[in-house]
């Protein structure tokens, strides 16, 4: 199951890099109890990201706070990686 789980990180972590600062709105599904929940990084979080290039269309996607963190830290690291390598060719090439 995690694989799979991992496997959908890695394949949503390109999309997830254009069309969250776009137009990510963020839902929780599960109302936290009045004691509040033992563990909030296992609360589900769904959010809604604009498909590119439409004012319409949208896909929710649906996973714990945990796994948002695991997506965010991935996408910055690839980000400052695609960053480093641009960045380091001479001539900017």
């Amino acid at each position: 199951m995690r694989t799979a789980q991992a496997a959908l990180l890695i394949a949503m972590m390109p999309a997830a890099l254009l069309a969250a600062p776009v137009g990510a709105q963020t839902t929780q599904v599960a109302p936290p109890t009045a004691a509040g929940p033992a563990d909030r990084s296992q609360e589900i979080v769904c959010k809604r990201e604009r498909e590119t290039g439409s004012l319409v269309k949208a896909k929710k996607t649906c996973l714990t706070r945990q796994q948002w963190q695991y997506v965010q830290d991935t996408n910055q690291q690839f980000a400052r990686e695609l960053n480093n390598a641009t960045m380091s060719r001479p001539g900017g090439q």
